[in-house]
């Protein structure tokens, strides 16, 4: 068998093993989603074991009948903003804060300190402050990257992508001596770093064993999950952008060099996995996860039904939001989930659930069209295609109203895993296979789809996208209607 890549997408809902070969094609692929515990509003823990458990029982399975010999490294992408800490044994001392998780941030407003990033300090400061015995005791600051790396190959690291939102310095991508000093949390605390594509360690003994594989296979550096879908998509190049609508909607547009957000509203600029690259990225959690919540609480008879016929229920799903016109017939979602700020817009009697589907799946390609205009205002100029990738391009009836909302050519690749793609381009690289990322690129990456905007359809969105941006930040400049409750 070719050579292979084992790549791990450790996200927020569950992990995936993944397994490439070197032209890109998916030889073997197995998910898990985490237990699922119920915790108070506003509190989102994670205990790092279910990361682990959870890669050690997708590895397994993927591997099966597959000659192990043949896994040339071990690479992987993780979601951001999530931040535990270790004592010097290397034990955990409190389960992970998610980047979901609100407490001592009432608001996105808080967002625009330190350039809007710096999202793991008020995780890191509401523990240093609510639980100083443990804090005492704490040897690192642990992102999930860093965890998953110690269990392969007992390397404390993580990456610029996972930093930036610590002390990282945007001028050197290193550790910054005055941030450190700014918020008391020393040089010592944080991991070491290193660049993606970079050999951190190889597979340790009692790791192998867990997984399944042969030791000693090199553990190359990863990087977050936006960072690396956008280089999964090829969108590498100065003025590229990449949309994923996953649990979330992010846009990404590359840029050469970081740039300084406009506004109230959070935009990033992000390292990019590419050295001397950087992304500007907008963001709106939890767009996906909303179509989970309406699957989970209003269509257990659809979910019964495809079970019996074993179908994916959010083809069904689709197919009733299909039968809807653009526009919902007025009925809008304003996807402010993660504030609990989530609103509908103009329900009426004739509203059916295919309404309620198609107006949440067309809130986030909304969301993606807001954050577009804003950020090609910021990186240079406008672009007439994008790529896209995410679970919603699993259904090329999201795919169409992604392309009619944008008013663009919208790529979608062969692979929908964006972000595990790039971590096994970044594995082959690492391991010498490619002597450039751009070789990696051609050989791996593949698009199967075009979907090019329906006029009739642009006309409708056209209208839709001046009233959505206002009333989004209509809802997020107010207060919380239901605070006290």
């Amino acid at each position: 068998m070719n050579d292979l890549i084992c790549v791990f997408d450790v996200g927020t809902t569950g992990a995936r093993t993944i397994l490439f070969d070197i032209n890109g094609k998916q030889i073997a692929k197995a998910y898990e989603e985490y237990p699922v515990f119920k915790q108070p509003v506003g509190i989102s823990e994670q205990d790092p074991i279910l990361w682990w458990n959870a890669v050690k029982s997708t590895c397994n399975k993927a591997i099966r009948g597959l000659d192990v010999t043949s896994i040339i490294g071990i690479s992987a992408s993780f979601m951001r903003q999530t931040t535990t800490f270790i004592d010097r044994e290397g034990k955990v001392l409190h389960p992970a804060l998610t980047w979901m998780d609100e407490r001592e941030e009432t608001s996105a407003k808080d967002w625009d300190k330190e350039g809007g990033l710096r999202r793991s300090i008020p995780k890191i400061l509401w523990f240093k402050k609510n639980k100083p015995e443990l804090f005492a005791k704490v040897a690192k600051i642990v992102y999930p990257d860093t965890y998953i790396y110690m269990k392969l190959c007992d390397a404390i690291v993580t990456d610029p992508t996972q930093g930036v939102w610590g002390i990282l310095s945007l001028e050197t991508l290193q550790w910054d001596e005055n941030l450190a000093e700014l918020y008391d949390l020393p040089l010592n605390l944080w991991p070491d770093l290193y660049s993606a594509s970079d050999i951190v360690g190889s597979l340790s003994s009692t790791a192998a064993k867990d997984l399944g594989l042969k030791s000693n296979i090199p553990i190359i550096m990863g990087g977050g999950d936006q960072q690396c879908s956008a280089l999964g998509l090829g969108a590498i190049n100065n003025g590229q952008v990449k949309i994923t609508m996953g649990t979330g909607t992010f846009v990404d547009y590359v840029v050469d060099n970081p740039v300084q957000p406009a506004g109230d509203f959070p935009i990033f600029s992000l390292p990019s996995v590419i050295k001397g690259k950087w992304n500007i990225e907008g963001a709106i959690p939890g767009t996906g996860t909303a179509l989970k919540w309406f699957k989970d609480n209003f269509s257990q008879l659809q979910i019964k039904e495809c079970q019996e016929q074993n179908i994916n229920v959010y083809d069904m799903l689709a197919a009733e939001a299909e039968g809807i016109s653009p526009g919902s017939e007025g009925l809008l979602f304003i996807p402010l989930y993660m504030f609990r700020k989530g609103t509908i817009h103009g329900l009426g009697w004739n509203h059916t659930r295919g309404h309620m589907i198609r107006s949440i799946m067309e809130s986030s390609a909304l969301s993606a069209q807001m954050y577009l205009n804003l950020i090609e205002g910021m990186g240079g100029g406008k672009v007439d295609e994008v790529r896209a990738d995410g679970g919603a391009m699993n259904s090329g009836f999201w795919g169409q109203m992604l392309a009619d909302i944008l008013n663009r050519k919208v790529h979608i690749p062969e692979i929908k895993d964006g972000a595990a793609m790039g971590a096994g381009i970044l594995g082959f690289y690492g391991c010498k296979k490619f002597n450039s990322i751009e070789k990696a690129l051609e050989n791996m990456v593949r698009f199967q789809e075009v979907k090019t905007p329906i006029k009739e359809n642009v006309k409708v969105y056209k209208k839709l996208n001046r009233i959505f941006m206002p009333a989004l930040l209509d809802v997020y400049d107010k207060k919380r209607v239901t605070k006290n409750l």
